[in-house]
């Protein structure tokens, strides 16, 4: 019992001694990166960065409760995407704008919009972003068994969409 409270007094000592400069360096550091993947998420470049804006202010306000930002940040930013996939997809589909900048190929975008959200988001997070299964389930908040059938279904979807 002692050592669960130590541990936890040092994880709130860590998470205290950051500054606003860590944040800033986080930010600096992890932005553009979570900008690429939540377009990918969302087939949305613009739509993207506001949610990327949304997550960082989220992860800003927790500054001080955070052991682990980064994690926290890509729970955040998937989070946000599935929240504006869900309510597009009660709307209609997202359209991938014109002037999107994107090092992908417009098959592949329009491949990956046929994706369920969870399928999608296995796969853009294991080849675009090489994060393991685990990795994958704690972004997503879902199981480590349910990824690798997400995979699974996701790639032979995307399989047939670019044949």
């Amino acid at each position: 019992m002692m050592s669960r409270a130590v541990h936890r007094l040092a994880n709130d000592n860590l998470a205290a001694s950051r500054t606003v400069d860590h944040f800033a360096e986080l930010y600096e550091r992890e932005f553009a990166g979570q900008v690429r993947r939540a377009a990918l998420l969302l087939a949305d470049h613009h739509g993207a960065r506001d949610v990327v804006h949304d997550a960082f202010t989220s992860v800003f306000q927790q500054w001080s409760r955070i052991n682990d930002p980064v994690p926290y940040l890509h729970r955040a930013v998937t989070n946000r995407c599935r929240d504006l996939a869900r309510s597009a997809g009660r709307r209609s589909r997202f359209e991938l704008p014109d002037n999107a900048s994107s090092e992908t190929p417009d098959e592949v975008w329009d491949a990956l919009r046929t994706l369920p959200f969870n399928q999608r988001a296995a796969v853009v997070l294991r080849h675009y972003y090489q994060m393991t299964d685990r990795e994958i389930a704690e972004t997503i908040g879902c199981r480590v068994g349910s990824v690798g059938p997400w995979l699974n279904r996701g790639l032979n979807k995307l399989r047939t969409e670019l044949e």
